[in-house]
């Protein structure tokens, strides 16, 4: 059966918070029993809601794409394949959008999270000895992360042995030939292709140019009115995507250039999708974070770690696809959670909230 990611949509009725909210205190200790019960092998899954904290928004919370604007339309990938147009669109949206994706620091979900993975250390002092003797003598709690985010910041935050589901946005590849390239070296060609739109981030005015940035890191363009992309005053420029150049791909000559992620209406692939349910058929407890399981892709590993009798913990804050699978449901923010249970734990400091807004972020690129 193939995995096709195919536009979430939620009834109003079922977006609502869990009637039962476990007391924070309480949720605390069973959460620690759950990953000590399963310590060293947690397999874990997240999405966009691990990310808010860094203030990459998320799809479907207070401040969510879907719910600030119910009408955001993504590229679809059979239009970003026939349609010139669709690339037009999706590269100048990426453009602005990506920037600040690049700047953007991990949070202390993504810390926690890192955490637990990690092997642990121990100092013992011998009678007669001048110094301690440091012993990694202690698993982690964690042995794979899966992740539906394409932002990169489980990396940045130190996890290892990661699947990224649905792909990062920081490798473009081919759709002709698969030759692969940096999106950080991308980014450049575009900027040397597009030196108007260039122009605009080196000089601070990006926050003038788009309404909101979305979960998937681009901008929503401030598209209105007559175009003027030449205007001497760079916040008067208004926008049009039609006017923004990509280039084919260096290696093939006349293929065009996809991110690594996939897109809805897209196949996850296969090696991908079948490493994923092995890694969750071989866990002794999934826990799932910030994520409302709207894409089946992710909801089937839910439900076949359900299937299988591996004990599921969920964190996320409202509505979740999951609820009525899990074993432990908390309606909680997983940064003040996870960041609870790490330090009953004995993680040490998980670093504190550093929380960016991506119009400054933006506004700042080009000092």
């Amino acid at each position: 059966m193939r995995l096709r990611i195919s536009l979430p949509s939620f009834s109003k009725a079922l977006s609502t918070v869990p009637s039962k909210r476990t007391p924070f205190p309480t949720a605390v200790q069973e959460l620690t029993s759950f990953l000590r019960d399963g310590r060293p092998n947690i397999t874990i899954l997240t999405g966009a809601g691990v990310s808010t904290d860094s203030a990459i928004p998320d799809y479907r919370g207070e401040n969510g794409t879907y719910t600030l604007n119910p009408d955001y339309k993504p590229v679809f990938y059979q239009a970003f394949v026939r349609s010139d147009d669709a690339r037009h669109r999706y590269w100048a949206r990426s453009f602005l959008g990506f920037p600040p994706v690049m700047t953007t620091q991990p949070n202390p979900t993504h810390y926690a999270l890192a955490a637990l993975q990690a092997q642990q250390t121990s100092s013992t002092h011998q009678p007669g000895q001048d110094q301690d003797h440091t012993h990694k003598d202690h698993l982690g709690y964690v042995r794979t992360l899966i992740t539906q985010n394409v932002d990169g910041l489980h990396q940045k935050a130190g996890t290892k042995d990661i699947i990224e589901l649905h792909g990062t946005l920081h490798r473009v590849k081919c759709m002709s030939c698969g030759h692969e390239r940096d999106r950080s070296e991308f980014q450049q060609i575009l900027a040397d292709l597009n030196p108007n739109w260039n122009e605009m981030i080196q000089s601070n005015t990006t926050s003038s140019l788009y309404s909101r940035m979305n979960a998937d890191g681009d901008v929503e363009l401030n598209t209105a009115g007559q175009q003027d992309l030449h205007s001497k005053n760079l916040r008067q420029r208004i926008l049009d995507y039609h006017t923004f150049q990509y280039p084919t791909c260096s290696n093939c000559g006349s293929g065009h250039y996809k991110p690594s992620v996939v897109f809805f209406g897209e196949n996850v692939p296969k090696a991908v999708k079948e490493r994923s349910m092995q890694t969750v058929l071989e866990a002794d407890g999934l826990l799932v974070v910030g994520t409302s399981l709207a894409t089946y892709s992710a909801f089937r590993l839910v439900k076949l770690a359900k299937d299988a009798g591996i004990p599921i913990a969920l964190i996320n804050l409202g509505y979740s696809r999951g609820d009525a699978l899990a074993d432990l449901r908390y309606d909680e923010s997983s940064t003040h959670l996870l960041k609870a249970v790490a330090n009953e734990l004995g993680l040490g400091e998980i670093p504190g909230l550093v929380k960016k807004h991506f119009q400054h972020t933006l506004n700042v690129i080009g000092s």
